[in-house]
C-alpha cells in the first residue's frame, strides 16, 4: 500500500503556526496511507518537503521549491493563488487548491462591521470618545443600510454570503461576476450584471464591495477612472487584495471629498507603511488583514483538506482547484 506523505506549514515571514494535535490526528484518520509530517519550524519543513508529495498550509518558497521534488499537489490555508503562480511553480506539474469557501462567515461579518461603522459614524464616535468629547451630530448625518444599494463586485462564497446578509438589512442588492451573462440571476441579488456593466453597478452604489481574486484581469480594475463614475456620498470596502485598487487614486478621491469613505482590509504594501497617507484621512477604517481572522479558522481549513485529501486518496476530483490560466 503505498504511502502518502503530506506536511503541514503555515509558516510565514514574522508568524509561525503549528498544527493543533487534534487537527493533526483528524488529517491522519483519513487514510492508513497518510504519513503526516506537522512542520514545526522552517527547517523541519525543508528536511520533510524532499519526501512530500502534499502540503497543507502555505505553498514551498521560490528555495524551497526545488527540494520539493516529489510534491504533487499543495492545497493552501488560503484563498488567494495570484502570488503562488510564479514561473518556477507553473513549470512544475504541481495541483494547486485554495481555501475558499472557508472564510465567507467572518469576512461578511468584518464588512457589514465596516458598513455599519460608516451607516453609523462609529469611527467618529471613536475618536470624539478618545478626546473625550460629546460630540452628537445632527440627525441628517446618520444614515442607515435600510434601501440603500450595495455593489459587489465578485460574487464568489463571499459575495454570495454579503448578498444574503444584505437582504436582511434591506438593501438593494447589485453585483457582477466574471460569467454572467445578461438577465442572469442569482439568490439574493435584486441584478446580476455582467463585468461590461460594472461601470454602471460604480455610479448607482451607495456601497461599494470588492470579493474579486486578484488577476492580471482585476489588477487596478479600480482606478481614477472608476472612482470618478461613484457618488460623493459612496463608501467603498476592499477585502479582496490591495492591487485591485489604485491606491493613489483612492487617496486623492478622499481627500478632495468624491467619495465619503472607505473601508480596507488589504493594500497595496502590506504591513501599510506608516508614512502611507491612509493612515491620516479621517474617513478611513484599516484593519490589518485580518477580515478572515476566525477562532474557528482552521477548523474550517482543515475539514475542507480532509475531505480533499480523502478525494485525493481514491482518486476523485479535488474542490477547489486553481486554473493556471485564470489565476484562481
Amino acid at each position: 500500500m503505498k504511502k502518502i506523505n503530506v506536511v503541514t506549514d503555515v509558516f510565514s515571514e514574522g508568524t509561525s503556526w503549528v498544527l493543533p494535535d487534534k487537527y493533526a490526528e483528524a488529517i491522519r484518520a483519513v487514510s492508513e496511507r497518510v504519513v503526516l509530517t506537522v512542520a514545526q519550524s522552517r527547517g523541519e519543513l525543508q528536511e520533510a518537503l524532499p519526501e512530500a508529495e502534499v502540503v497543507f498550509g502555505r505553498a514551498p518558497a521560490g528555495d524551497e521549491l526545488p527540494l520539493a521534488r516529489r510534491l504533487r499537489w499543495v492545497q493552501l490555508a488560503s484563498a488567494g493563488a495570484n502570488s503562488i503562480l510564479t514561473p518556477d511553480f507553473l513549470r512544475r506539474d504541481i495541483t494547486l487548491t485554495t481555501a475558499s469557501g472557508v472564510h465567507p462567515i467572518q469576512v461578511s461579518e468584518h464588512i457589514f462591521a465596516l458598513l455599519l461603522a460608516f451607516a453609523r459614524r462609529m469611527h467618529e464616535y471613536l475618536a470624539a470618545q478618545a478626546d473625550a468629547r460629546w460630540d452628537k451630530d445632527p440627525v441628517e448625518r446618520t444614515d442607515e443600510l435600510f434601501e440603500k444599494t450595495l455593489g459587489i463586485v465578485g460574487l464568489g462564497h463571499i459575495g454570495r454570503e454579503v448578498a444574503r446578509k444584505a437582504k436582511v438589512f434591506g438593501m438593494y442588492v447589485l453585483a457582477t461576476r466574471r460569467q454572467a451573462q445578461e438577465h442572469a440571476a442569482a439568490p439574493d441579488v435584486d441584478e446580476l450584471l455582467p463585468p461590461g456593466r460594472l461601470p454602471e453597478l460604480l455610479e448607482r452604489s451607495d456601497y461599494l464591495v470588492l470579493c474579486v481574486p486578484q488577476t492580471a484581469e482585476t489588477t487596478g480594475l479600480i482606478g481614477r477612472r472608476e472612482l470618478a463614475l461613484m457618488k460623493p456620498s459612496a463608501v467603498l470596502v476592499n477585502i479582496a487584495r490591495g492591487p485591485i485598487v489604485d491606491e493613489a487614486a483612492l487617496v486623492e478621491a478622499l481627500r478632495e471629498g468624491k467619495l465619503a469613505g472607505a473601508g480596507l482590509d488589504t493594500f497595496e504594501q502590506e504591513p501599510l507603511p506608516p508614512d502611507s497617507p491612509l493612515w491620516r484621512l479621517p474617513n478611513v477604517i484599516i484593519t490589518p488583514h485580518t477580515a478572515g481572522s476566525s477562532p474557528r479558522y482552521w477548523e474550517r481549513a482543515t475539514a475542507l483538506f480532509c475531505d480533499n485529501l480523502d478525494r485525493y486518496v481514491h482518486g476523485k476530483p479535488l474542490r477547489n482547484v486553481v486554473s493556471r490560466e485564470l489565476g484562481y
